[in-house]
Parts: C-alpha cells; structure tokens; sequence
C-alpha cells in the first residue's frame, strides 16, 4: 500500500477518499450520484430492451400520456362516468405495446448476433412497424378524443387528415 499511497501524494491527493472525490465529484453532493446512476441505467435499459433511444422512449411515452388525458377529458364532455376498467384497459393496451416492442427488438438482436440475416431482417422490420403503428394508433386515438373535446363529430380530425392526403395523392 505505499507504493500507491506515494503516488497518491504525488498528484496532492490526501488519501483514496480524495481520490474519489476527484474522479467522481457528484459523490460530494447528496443524492446526485445515485439519480445520475439511475437515469443512467435507466436510459441504457430502454435502448437495450426497446431498441429505442431516450428522445424516442419518451415522445412514445409523451403520446401515450396524451391519449390518457385525452380520453379522460373526453368522456367527462361525453358525461361518462370514469371507471377503473377503462384505465386497466389502458394499461393492459400499454403493456401489450412494450412486450410488442420489446420481444420483436429482442429477437431482432439475437438474430443479429448470431448472424442470422434473414430471421433478423424480419424481426427488425416488424419492431420498425409495430413501433410505428402504435405511435399511429395513438396519435388516431389522440384526435378522436380532440374532436370530441372540441365539440366536433369523433372522425373529424382524423377525415381532415384523409382529406388532405386523398388531395397530395390526386
């Protein structure tokens, strides 16, 4: 341990805690390592499983909110009562989404590193659908619950979007 501890003072440092102090200053200040650790992990986790990076996660994550509160305020105009079965259905069509998303990344993955090719091209194609055709469900949904919260018929939003399509493609 002296041959360290002199190099230790050579560079000023007083001991290993000063060291540390050094090559981590977070560590001085309460809570920031352990949340820099956190959101860390956190963000490394979603582009492992969902093949997502942190922008992507979160602008799926900011629709499905939108649908949420969309809806909620959606059917108060309606004059629904809110019930728990519709926010578990909600959940329970989350949850579908992130295993879709997850297990057709995953498999996308492995078929990569094993040099799979064609099993990979499949699965890494219908990660990229399925992903997009979520989004695109939500953002559907999302309009239908603007057009109600507007005062418009449900499909409106959504045949102004046709419309406009219908008219770029003549």
């Amino acid at each position: 341990m002296g041959y360290f501890e002199k190099i230790l003072k050579t560079f000023a440092y007083s001991g290993w805690p000063e060291l540390a102090s050094s090559l981590a200053p977070s560590t001085k200040y309460e809570h920031i390592t352990v949340m820099g650790f956190t959101l860390s992990s956190i963000i490394v986790l979603v582009q492992v499983m969902f093949g997502l990076d942190a922008l992507a996660f979160f602008a799926l994550l900011v629709i499905m909110v939108a649908e949420l509160s969309s809806g909620i305020i959606a059917s108060k105009i309606r004059k629904e009562k809110f019930s728990s079965m519709k926010l578990s259905r909600f959940t329970f069509k989350v949850a579908y989404y992130l295993v879709l998303i997850f297990v057709t990344n995953t498999m996308a993955n492995g078929f990569k590193t094993t040099e799979q090719e064609l099993a990979y091209t499949v699965f890494h194609w219908m990660h990229l659908f399925l992903t997009i055709q979520i989004v695109l469900e939500n953002i559907v949904s999302v309009l239908e619950n603007l057009s109600v919260i507007s005062g418009k018929e449900k499909t409106h939003w959504i045949r102004k979007i046709q419309d406009k399509i219908q008219n770029i493609l003549n």
